[in-house]
């Protein structure tokens, strides 16, 4: 059993974690309570070792990222799916250790898909990427506090983001089922119906497609793809993962004319791409790299040779978020060094998946 810390008083020990453990903001105490509580909702041992986290290499207990999750705010309804996230975040493929030290401004962005979503009291309507819900929140900020604090990733010592981005605070957000005419991305994965998923990308803050105007797949997709192709994301020069989070309005659009996710998939793959005359001196082109690329989907001597975005139509990330009452959907281009991870979600202790 880890040693307790001792204050004087509460605002001693507020001050004190403040200082030492915050991303800024207030946390709460991690007392024996609090954690014990967080505890008791999964079924691990405290003791139970995640793996190490990079860039410190310090190893990683449920306990420990117990009293981390105290600290964020985060409920014990919320606590399997932060368990979930973490230890998808400490594979290898996710590469944490690059995310933690580029000067990029990745950060992981958190799907959750699957009925975890509702028993964790997550948002996944109005607001679904903003604030004002505690598990969307605290399930971001607790792999943030776990980064910082375990895994040493600090501003200016191993964090060497140039801007960074509001989205490193929590970047979590939760599949809108009741609105999805599509099977949930956790279907899609592999998991049975009543199974929830985890999915991790590493991604720049999201970019806004607006659109009220469009009545059939092409248009709208049309401006998906326009966003999506933009040259100052690393995708538009190293074709890699993407996330779309389709609004309700929107992927209603697509599914009444009887579009599949797959052939959504193929139609922004073909049309997010740019003409190598396009990306030529623009952008993070780089001629042996970025016509490396190229090769593989044309003559990378030919500038009408069309670079895509993505590295497959299969690397696009679709969900289905927030609320039915608008034309908005989000793009969240990646970091490319780092691949996509998911992993199932444990009910509950005592809970039986169903």
């Amino acid at each position: 059993m880890p040693e307790l810390l001792e204050f004087s008083d509460v605002d001693a020990a507020l001050d004190h974690y403040l200082e030492h453990f915050s991303d800024g903001l207030p946390v709460l105490l991690p007392t024996e309570r609090r954690v014990g509580e967080l505890l008791a909702a999964v079924p691990q041992a405290p003791d139970h070792q995640l793996g190490s986290v990079p860039p410190r290499g310090t190893a990683l207990s449920v306990r420990d990222l117990a009293v981390n999750a105290a600290m964020a705010g985060c409920p014990p309804a919320a606590f399997p799916v932060a368990l979930a996230a973490v230890t998808a975040a400490l594979e290898r493929p996710f590469n944490l250790n690059g995310i933690q030290s580029t000067t990029h401004s990745a950060t992981p962005l958190i799907v959750v898909s699957g009925p975890a979503a509702a028993r964790a009291g997550m948002n996944a309507s109005f607001n679904a990427f903003g604030p004002h819900n505690r598990a969307n929140a605290t399930i971001g900020r607790t792999l943030r506090l776990v980064m910082a604090n375990v895994g040493g990733g600090l501003p200016g010592t191993t964090d060497m983001s140039v801007q960074g981005t509001p989205a490193k605070y929590s970047f979590c957000v939760a599949e809108n089922l009741e609105q999805s005419p599509w099977p949930s991305l956790a279907e899609r994965q592999g998991y049975a119906d009543a199974r929830s998923s985890v999915t991790l990308m590493a991604a720049e803050g999201g970019h806004l497609v607006c659109d009220h105007r469009s009545a059939e797949p092409e248009r709208l997709l049309e401006n998906v793809a326009d966003v999506m192709r933009a040259l100052g994301s690393l995708n538009s020069c190293r074709p890699g993962p993407m996330t779309l989070a389709l609004c309700p309005q929107h992927a209603r659009i697509v599914a009444g004319a009887g579009w599949s996710i797959a052939q959504m998939q193929r139609f922004l793959f073909e049309r997010a791409a740019n003409p190598l005359a396009r990306v030529r001196g623009a952008g993070e082109f780089d001629r042996e790299r970025t016509l490396g690329f190229a090769a593989r989907y044309g003559d990378p001597d030919d500038p009408a040779t069309r670079l895509p975005v993505l590295e497959s139509p299969e690397s696009l990330i679709v969900c289905v978020v927030g609320a039915p009452t608008g034309g908005f959907s989000t793009v969240v281009p990646s970091w490319t060094a780092s691949r996509p991870v998911h992993r199932p979600i444990a009910p509950p202790r005592g809970k039986e998946s169903r």
